[in-house]
């Protein structure tokens, strides 16, 4: 590898090596946002089932807290018309049941006896519903079977009382069954199991589940019937601190992902379990948008880079045509276009030192009588006459060799690459001749002649300055012998 190309390479390795480090760095970095997106994408999907939760069990409270507050506006009303028995109070509690989400109202008194809407006497004493410690307080409670229509039921027992002193309840009852309902009619929650706790985690009703749990069994527990890999203790402490939480479960060979959150009623619980394959879907889903923007930016970033790259590269190969450019005016003669002086002795120096073992001829070039030339006929003819010889010179020498002007009238020629002493000869005497014609030829108003001094490499001198003294010496003879002629060196 010559220096010219080593240094090609290292101008481009400086191009590309930054451009692969920089790609390193931009894949690294994708391959981390990637990770971080993956988790991200997790964490959107389980936000997302844990607000599709959420919604529906915002949605069961705030049925329940409609149907309360009704309750107590009608409350209110009692308290106002002065009931004095049940049966006063039926047009309002009939009112009261058409209007709200109950599926029976119940007016009573303090030891729980009343009607119903439809006018039907109850005694609720016996569902232990009514507590005196509660107060004045509205609350919520949990009946298994009432017995009134035999139905497992929410009640919301709203105090009818006057400055803190209960004359009486009205007793709404809101239908188990209708969660259940709610939870089947939504799409959302297609091939989704729910379970809905009370006190103590106690699972009241399913849906979803091929089996019904056991009587009294509670949420941790079944939970872990379904699955015994599962923390049922993390479960029981997200019930006790009414806080949200997911796990995944299998369950009948079917992977489930479920979610518990809190109604934020005593310390009632609803848990819904979604199929894996739902969540692993939305996740693709979540995840297909992500990578589709990681390619986007991806072809973006390479782009850019490769526009870069291009733009680099361009603006390199002009500059570097420039420069050659620059560097070609800078190491030629104007005139002859010939290499300079500098030039001429560098390139020979580097080729003397590259191949000390190669053979060359150094002739050194003059003009002879150029100064009556520029004093007879003018400076102008002068320089037609020095640029006839530049392109006489490249035209006979420039194929390989170093050619130059080294000063007003002097020229150098160095052959290289001679192999024998035949070709060493035939050298001298055709580079003779050819100077000989181009004195004959009509190039100017008078004919010009040509001193020349030869000296031959490694034979006659090892380095470029003794190789010039000795060619230059040989100039002075041919000068002195008559000029008009070829002398080479006698020798060392």
């Amino acid at each position: 590898m010559n220096n010219k190309e080593r240094k090609f390479y290292v101008k481009l390795s400086m191009v590309f090596f930054p451009i692969s480090l920089l790609l390193v760095l931009i894949l690294i970095l994708l391959y981390n946002f990637a990770i971080i997106s993956n988790n991200a994408a997790k964490s959107v999907i389980e936000d997302d089932l844990t607000i599709e939760t959420e919604n529906f069990t915002y949605q069961i409270r705030d049925e329940l807290s409609i149907m309360t507050r009704m309750g107590s506006a009608f409350s209110d009303m009692l308290n106002v018309l002065s009931i004095e028995s049940a049966n006063q109070a039926l047009p309002i509690i009939g009112t009261l049941c058409d209007n709200s989400n109950a599926y029976m109202v119940v007016y009573c008194d303090t030891k729980g006896i009343g009607v119903t809407q439809s006018g039907i006497k109850v005694n609720v004493k016996k569902d232990n519903i009514l507590r005196s410690d509660k107060g004045s307080s509205q609350y919520y409670t949990y009946i298994q079977k009432e017995n009134i229509m035999q139905a497992e039921a929410i009640v919301s027992v709203i105090p009818v009382a006057e400055e803190d002193e209960v004359n009486g309840y009205i007793l709404m009852y809101y239908s188990v069954s209708h969660v259940r309902k709610l939870f089947a009619q939504s799409s959302e929650f297609s091939n989704a199991f729910l379970i809905f706790s009370v006190d103590n985690g106690e699972v009241i009703t399913t849906e979803g589940l091929n089996q019904q749990p056991t009587k009294g069994v509670t949420l941790p527990q079944l939970l872990n019937e379904m699955d015994s890999d599962i923390d049922s203790q993390k479960i029981q402490n997200a019930v006790e601190k009414m806080e949200n939480t997911s796990l995944f479960l299998v369950h009948d060979n079917e992977s489930k992902y479920v979610i518990g959150v809190p109604t934020f009623i005593n310390d009632w619980y609803i848990t819904i379990g979604f199929e894996k394959s739902l969540y692993e879907q939305k996740l693709t889903d979540e995840w297909t948008s992500i990578r589709n923007l990681i390619t986007y930016l991806l072809i973006l970033i390479l782009a850019f880079i490769f526009l870069m790259v291009g733009i680099t590269l361009f603006v390199q190969h002009f500059y570097i045509k420039h420069n050659k450019k620059l560097q070609k005016r800078a190491n030629t003669d104007l005139l002859t276009e010939l290499n300079n002086k500098v030039t001429t002795e560098h390139e020979i120096q580097q080729y003397i030192m590259e191949n000390p073992k190669a053979c060359g001829i150094l002739f050194i070039v003059d003009i002879d009588n150029f100064k009556g030339i520029n004093d007879t006929m003018g400076h102008a003819m002068g320089d037609t006459v020095l640029k006839r010889v530049g392109y006489y010179m490249r035209e006979e020498f420039g194929e390989g060799n170093i050619l130059g002007r080294v000063g007003g009238d002097e020229f150098i020629i160095f052959i290289k690459g001679l192999k024998s002493e035949f070709e060493i000869e035939a050298v001298m005497r055709k580079t003779g001749e050819l100077f000989k014609m181009l004195s004959c030829k009509e190039t100017v108003l008078e004919s010009i002649t040509f001193s020349i001094g030869a000296a031959i490499f490694p034979k006659d001198a090892a380095s470029f300055e003794e190789l010039y003294q000795v060619a230059d010496q040989a100039l002075y003879d041919a000068k002195k012998s008559g000029k008009n002629q070829l002398i080479q060196c006698k020798g060392k």
